[in-house]
């Protein structure tokens, strides 16, 4: 633990009868910090977000808040926010009057509520609301109802569930923008909670990738896009090509291995013999010129029009490859036109194959 880590979980798990949710996870974020829990249904991450917020127990570890062991404390004397995907909002009190219910439950003085309100509702522009019904609100106001209340009580850490999923695409894209510039306006420490990519890449400091109970990786947004540290990152987060292999040989921490589309190089440390999995983005991908690294021909099968790209899908060895085309290199291609595509052995990872049973994935 650094001077600088301000929430802290030291090898916290949970189970809930003979299924692992958490298994031994460690977690540091630092003050002012907005760190985004990534993965799939059933990875872990709600149940990890409840440890913080002290809505559950875990059965081994610890949780520390600036400084302070809060695991046994219960949530109303943690100091921690949290939006829900829902809001939670009452609907039989007003703008101010939801906004005011933490602070009134921790008993402070009217003057300071009435203080502590205008300012959280000042902060989401909604000052001008506070006396009308929720009822009568916008998705995207309930929304920042629910994120100023959080704010109100002043938390040492603000926890959100899948705050913005409830909002329509458009809606949500310019609340991410719009949260995240007022998180960093106040130095808030916060935690997101999605299986929205996109938003996590976004909205995110560094991003915690989650699978099965644990934390595959935990960087940068572009790390983990660009070097992801295990398969199921790679998978998850964004496109990509994936080619299984058998190594046959390695050299400084590259390797050659032959697959279906041919004999390719790619970054990685395996003995001969072992079966990998070799991978790259589709934006990689070019028409090849023979400069490359790697090069395999192949026949189009798709062309997917993404205004100033275009997603073409290729077909190779029984093996498909995803190549994001600028327009002009995409307007000259038809599906069944025979094409070969390049890309540099530095942008090309190699992993291990995943075995042929899969572990029991955490609810």
């Amino acid at each position: 633990m650094s001077e600088r880590d301000h929430l802290v979980v030291r090898q916290a798990s949970k189970r809930y009868g003979a299924t692992t949710v958490l298994d031994r996870v460690d977690l540091s974020i630092r003050r002012g910090e907005l760190v985004t829990l990534l993965g799939p249904s059933g990875c872990g991450k709600t149940t990890l977000l409840r440890l913080i917020a002290g809505l559950a127990l875990p059965d081994t570890g610890s949780v520390s808040i600036a400084g302070r062991d809060v695991t046994r404390v219960p949530p109303h004397k943690r100091n921690v926010g949290v939006v829900f995907q829902n809001y939670a909002l009452f609907p039989h009190l007003s703008v101010a009057g939801n906004v005011a219910f933490g602070l009134n439950v921790r008993r402070r003085p009217k003057a300071e509520v009435r203080a502590a309100v205008e300012k959280a509702l000042a902060l989401v522009h909604l000052g001008h609301l506070a006396e009308r019904p929720i009822s009568a609100l916008s998705g995207g106001q309930q929304q920042r109802v629910a994120l100023a209340r959080a704010l109100a009580v002043e938390p040492d850490v603000l926890l959100f569930d899948e705050a913005l999923s409830a909002l329509d695409r458009k809606l949500r894209e310019e609340m991410q923008g719009e949260m995240r510039r007022m998180l960093r306006d106040i130095d808030a420490t916060a935690i997101f909670v999605t299986h929205d990519q996109d938003e996590a890449l976004t909205m995110s400091d560094r991003v915690a990738v989650m699978n099965g109970g644990r934390i595959e990786q935990l960087a940068e947004p572009r790390l983990i896009y660009e070097r992801p540290a295990s398969l199921f990152t790679l998978n998850f987060v964004g496109l990509s090509t994936r080619i299984p292999g058998t190594v046959v040989s390695e050299d400084n921490g590259t390797v050659e291995v032959d697959t279906p589309v041919g004999r390719l190089v790619a970054t990685g440390g395996f003995i001969p013999g072992s079966r990998v999995i070799v991978a790259t983005r589709p934006e990689h991908l070019r028409p090849a010129t023979g400069d490359e690294g790697n090069a395999v021909n192949g026949r189009v099968r798709s062309i997917v029009f993404q205004g100033s790209r275009s997603l073409v899908e290729v077909g190779a060895g029984g093996e498909t490859l995803l190549a994001e085309l600028p327009g002009q290199e995409a307007a000259h291609l038809a599906p069944d036109a025979e094409i070969r595509l390049g890309w540099p052995v530095r942008e090309t990872f190699a992993f291990p194959a995943p075995e042929l049973s899969t572990p029991e994935l955490a609810a």
